[in-house]
Formats: C-alpha cells, sequence, structure tokens
C-alpha cells in the first residue's frame, strides 16, 4: 500500500511561536462568504506544507513559520486596526519563495511595506486590506496589461512597484500635495471617495466579496485572481450605494 507522501515536520518551538500570534489576529475576520473566520497562524503553515512532496529540510519548514510570524507582525504594528486576515494565499507564496533564505526575503519585502504605508509611516493608511486582497495590484496591472499581466500580486516585481510607490507619495506629502497633504497627529490617510472607518470598511468589503468584485481572492490556496474590471471604481460605487460616500476631497 503506497503511503502517502511525509511532510517535513515543523519543530515544536516554531508551533509554539506560533500559536503565540494568534491573538494578533484579533477575531481573525475573513471576507470569504464561506468561512466564519481566517485561519490561526500554525493553520495556515500546517495548510500550505501539507501535500508537499517530503522533501523539503526543516530549514524551509522553520523558514516559513518564522517568515509568516514577521508578517504576521509587521501587520499587526503597522496596521492595528486591521480587520481582514485571510492569509492564505499570501503564506502559500511564502512556502512557495523555495529555500529558506528566499522565504526570509521574501517576509522581509512584506514587512518593509507595512512599514513604508502603515501607521509609523507619514502616509499612513489605516488598514492593509488593498494590499492583500489585490486592489493596489489590478488598478496597476490595467495600466499596462500588456507589460504586467503576468505578474502577481505577491510577486516581487509588484513589490519593487510598491516600494517606489512609497516613495513617491512621501514625496507628494512633503510638497504638501492637495491629495496627499501631511496629516495631523494621528490621523489616518483616505485618499478614497468613501469612508473607511471599521465598521463601513467591515460591510463595504463582505458585500463586495459576497458580489464578486474582490480582485485576489486571498483565502484560496490558488491565489485566483483577475484585473481586468475597475475594481477600485466599483467599490467606490457600491459604497456611495450603501451610502459610505464622503464629503469633500480625501487625502
Amino acid at each position: 500500500m503506497t503511503q502517502p507522501p511525509a511532510t517535513p515536520a515543523l519543530p515544536a518551538e516554531e508551533r509554539d511561536a506560533l500559536a503565540r500570534l494568534t491573538p494578533l489576529l484579533g477575531a481573525r475576520a475573513s471576507v470569504a462568504p464561506d468561512r466564519p473566520c481566517a485561519p490561526t497562524p500554525l493553520a495556515l503553515v500546517e495548510q500550505v506544507m501539507d501535500g508537499s512532496d517530503g522533501s523539503e529540510d526543516e530549514a524551509r519548514a522553520r523558514a516559513l513559520a518564522r517568515g509568516l510570524g514577521e508578517v504576521i507582525r509587521a501587520v499587526a504594528d503597522n496596521f492595528p486596526d486591521n480587520i481582514f486576515w485571510d492569509l492564505d494565499y499570501l503564506t502559500l507564496c511564502l512556502w512557495q519563495a523555495g529555500s529558506a533564505p528566499a522565504t526570509l526575503d521574501f517576509a522581509r519585502r512584506v514587512v518593509s511595506l507595512c512599514l513604508g504605508f502603515g501607521n509609523k509611516s507619514k502616509l499612513r493608511f489605516r488598514y492593509a486590506h488593498d494590499f492583500l486582497y489585490g486592489y493596489d495590484w489590478a488598478r496597476w496591472v490595467m495600466r499596462k496589461p500588456e507589460e504586467r499581466a503576468g505578474v502577481g500580486p505577491f510577486d516581487l516585481a509588484f513589490f519593487d512597484y510598491l516600494d517606489g510607490r512609497q516613495q513617491a507619495l512621501c514625496e507628494l506629502v512633503a510638497s504638501n500635495d492637495r491629495k496627499y497633504s501631511p496629516l495631523n497627529g494621528r490621523e489616518f490617510r483616505n485618499p478614497f471617495s468613501f469612508i473607511r472607518e471599521p465598521s463601513e470598511e467591515r460591510q463595504l468589503h463582505c458585500l463586495l466579496a459576497q458580489v464578486d468584485l474582490i480582485p485576489l481572492k486571498a483565502w484560496r490556496l490558488d491565489g485566483e485572481r483577475r484585473w481586468d474590471l475597475p475594481f477600485t471604481d466599483l467599490r467606490a460605487r457600491l459604497a456611495e450605494r450603501l451610502g459610505l460616500a464622503r464629503a469633500g476631497d480625501g487625502r
């Protein structure tokens, strides 16, 4: 009788470290219509390693656990109001980065983006949702689809773009741009045409998932995604229909 392939063992200390991260995810809210909550960090790692061919070494398993831990801590620390935690596809991308060093390098790229766009930066965006669910990516691909359609939302080429975008936005803030002006105190940046307070953010994005207007189904391991709709505009229109439109210009 053929035995199923063995998955690389995750050392006990890494399992314990992942378990300690669970409270950082709060209620572990998910936008997926068919599940009540997002997986725990330990469940994410077990999920993506399940079904591997067993050839991966312990170092790679450790790197996945540690890399995911770095990402979760960065999201929680830089986007403390983040609501949705569908990290399934991002965790798979960490695993598929290759070697242990490549996995950790990938994680550090994500951490750097969190630092650059989150509440400790000049930009102070409130959530990681637009990154995690592909809104930033779909908008970028749609500008030059013939060049970018083959680039995924968590590919390094897109991370390179986001690094440049972060620098460009900081320059706009420094120049007192009308849309991206300096913020006051602990104010969050909202350049969008709709309200993004937590209750409104939850309502809007749960409905977007129900009507299939999320660019990246981040809760799926296959990373089902599409860019060929104006998702940013469609989201704004749905927000307006829900009565979430803002008065005046965003910043």
